[in-house]
């Protein structure tokens, strides 16, 4: 205990009493004794036991020297003096050890309050921690502000073979063969190194962190240190189980994928291939007419391309879901890939009319041609095949604040009246049992490309029928001709 404490007992009391000295004879000895436990008290509610008691000794020795007859004398000759003395100290001491229990006890509870509002904190916070890195990096944190503990780590058995110094293989061994906390010498005098167990669901692992050598050992440090690492126990069991889940969830979506994948490749590519053995069987015989042999090599050539557009879906699915997807952006009018698009869909589906609405004086954007190219390919092509076949297909290209929409619109069935949002998954289609070629990728591939120039893809229902779906991408500043010339 330290020196400091026992200062104030000293100058308390012999403060009193040089200030009941010049009022020794208007005050009786009963109440100045009274006024001597009252500084006890003082003294045991501040600064505790020690103190207090020191207090009440060296307020009994001036009360019975200075004023006590005969005065300045401890020869107390008359025995209800005496007796005055004896029973002002043991109320002394009595009153002043009471007060440092109460003192005590109140430090107590004040600490226990202080460690529990610290541990829900911790467990407040392990409940965001999604992996075990997280886990230890929240554990570091409350250990070094609880317990001022340094170089925390939680050690998984795989790497008990070359762990960090002062920490060693046998150690951590031996700490998780024990399954209680173990106390070892630390990187320094100051440290004691404590190791405790974590045994959960998932790998063993242990606790590892070098607190400071004089509170290493006390009771309450070792309850909360115990009561942390069983909320620490309880959140990497957790993280354990949402591992397990992610990856159950992942081979039953990988599953899904290779059959669904199985599933439209065994469907999309027999029937244009039937199809297209049928035409060159047919074609081989040479009995065809010139008009009947010029429609069945166009009819060849369709289911040609058919398959191209599956193959080129599936690779570009494929570069978007492997992140490889480069854009090679410039600044460019939209104007141009839309009739790039639309000679393309011309040539695929001669007899379907699509009709045009873009406005003048459109500012230029900047985007990957090819791409978009693909993506308003996939909008047309959507359209075109869930919409009767003497309905025209409307693409309106309008701007809305710093937005550039191109919409595509059909008079087809619709979206779903859950607003077709499924539909821009993978493999996803509107029509589950249906003749219409296809696996479900072109508005996934759609959506993918938008987003990575920064756009968007949206579905809506039409007023009078029909679907619209609108590649929105951002309009951006363009460079002037002088921007351009100082890149140059």
């Amino acid at each position: 205990m330290s020196v400091r404490k026992f200062l104030p007992a000293l100058l308390v009391s012999v403060g009193l009493t040089l200030l009941m000295l010049p009022l020794q004879e208007a005050i009786d000895l009963s109440n100045t004794a009274l006024l001597y436990v009252l500084v006890v008290v003082l003294i045991g509610s501040r600064y505790g036991r020690g103190p207090a008691i020191a207090t009440a000794l060296l307020s009994a020795l001036l009360y019975a020297h200075v004023f006590v007859p005969p005065l300045f004398s401890l020869a107390i000759t008359e025995v209800q003096y005496l007796l005055a003395a004896v029973v002002m100290l043991v109320v002394a001491l009595l009153v002043g050890h009471l007060t440092a229990s109460l003192k005590a006890q109140a430090e107590q509870v004040q600490a226990r309050e202080t460690q529990a509002r610290a541990l829900y904190d911790l467990a407040r916070h392990l409940s965001a921690a999604q992996t075990p890195v997280e886990v230890e990096e929240i554990a570091s944190r409350f250990l070094g502000t609880a317990l001022q503990a340094i170089h925390t780590r939680i050690l998984p058995e795989s790497a008990f073979a070359a762990p960090p110094p002062p920490l060693t293989a046998a150690l951590l061994q031996s700490a998780l063969a024990g399954r209680h906390p173990l106390l070892s010498a630390g990187g320094d005098l100051r440290h004691t190194l404590a190791l405790v167990p974590l045994i959960a669901a998932g790998p063993p692992r242990v606790l590892a962190c070098e607190l400071p050598a004089a509170q290493a050992g006390d009771t309450a440090t070792r309850e909360l240190l115990e009561t942390a690492s069983s909320v620490l126990t309880v959140a990497l069991e957790r993280t354990h189980f949402a591992e397990v889940a992610r990856e159950t969830e992942l081979r039953r979506a990988a599953e899904s994928l290779r059959s669904s994948i199985l599933s439209a490749l065994s469907h999309d590519l027999r029937t244009p291939l039937t199809v297209m053995v049928g035409l060159a069987d047919t074609l081989a015989l040479g009995k065809a007419s010139p008009e009947r042999q010029k429609s069945m090599l166009a009819a060849l050539r369709n289911q040609a391309l058919s398959i191209n557009q599956l193959v080129t879906n599936l690779l570009d699915m494929a570069r978007l879901r492997s992140g490889n997807l480069e854009l090679n952006e410039a600044w460019q009018p939209i104007d141009e890939v839309i009739g790039a698009t639309l000679q393309q869909v011309r040539a695929h589906w001669k007899d379907r009319e699509v009709t045009l609405d873009i406005p003048s004086g459109l500012p230029p954007l900047r985007f990957d041609a090819v791409l978009v190219e693909r993506v308003l390919w996939n909008l047309l092509e959507n359209a075109i095949k869930y919409s009767p076949a003497d309905t025209p297909v409307e693409l309106v290209v309008r701007r809305f604040g710093e937005w550039l929409d191109v919409m595509i619109c059909d008079w087809g069935p619709g979206l779903p009246a859950d607003g077709g949002e499924e539909l821009f998954g993978l493999f996803r289609r509107g029509q589950t049992e249906s003749s219409i070629p296809g696996v479900g990728l072109g508005l996934a591939i759609a959506r993918s490309i938008a987003e990575a120039h920064g756009g968007q893809v949206l579905a809506e229902n039409r007023m009078g029928g029909g679907a619209c779906f609108r590649l929105r991408l951002p309009l951006g500043s363009a460079p002037t001709l002088s921007d351009l010339e100082d890149e140059t």
